[in-house]
């Protein structure tokens, strides 16, 4: 079992060693996914990824950017979602925690290729100010936030980022290279 770690801390150090400096995936906090599991960006590595911050109690743009993502996943043939994530980060990981997201991610039927990350305010704060993500929290519980959903590359690389889908669900795959 020793030899098993080993082997996998080493795996992980030299996947964080073989990524572009400017990748996202160099942040190397441990989030939760809605199954509990801890989760480190680096893991994935290998698809492109459509990322988004939302909180689940949310009434209004999030359901909106939700819809977008499950438009643009809709769009895509069963190749295309192969070969592309969809990644969800809340706004409010205290509220927001792994048991949450999962109830979230059932209610609005998202699949396999979706990833909701529940971390703790710091990793919230870093990972949106690495995507230029602007948010606050307002005095009647609201969270005010950029609406923008941002794309990566299958290392972490920027590759755009966009407010909705003012063109379609095709022309962000066609802007993804799928």
């Amino acid at each position: 079992m020793k030899i098993l770690g080993l082997l996998l801390m080493l795996f992980s150090l030299n996947t964080l060693a073989a990524l572009p400096g400017d990748s996202l995936y160099q942040l190397n906090d441990e989030w939760q996914n809605h199954d509990e599991k801890a989760l480190k960006m680096s893991e994935l590595v290998g698809k492109k990824q459509i990322v988004a911050f939302i909180y689940t109690d949310c009434a209004t743009a999030c359901p909106v950017i939700v819809s977008d993502l499950k438009r643009i996943q809709q769009a895509m043939t069963q190749e295309q979602q192969q070969q592309a994530g969809f990644v969800l980060v809340s706004l409010t990981p205290g509220v927001d925690t792994p048991k949450v997201m999962a109830h979230f991610a059932q209610q609005r039927q998202l699949d396999q290729h979706w990833t909701l990350l529940s971390g703790n305010d710091d990793q919230v704060r870093t990972l949106a100010m690495a995507l230029n993500i602007k948010y606050m929290g307002l005095a009647n519980g609201e969270i005010a936030h950029s609406n923008a959903m941002t794309v990566l590359d299958e290392q972490g690389r920027l590759l755009f980022q966009q407010s909705g889908l003012p063109a379609g669900p095709e022309d962000v795959i066609e802007k993804m290279g799928l």
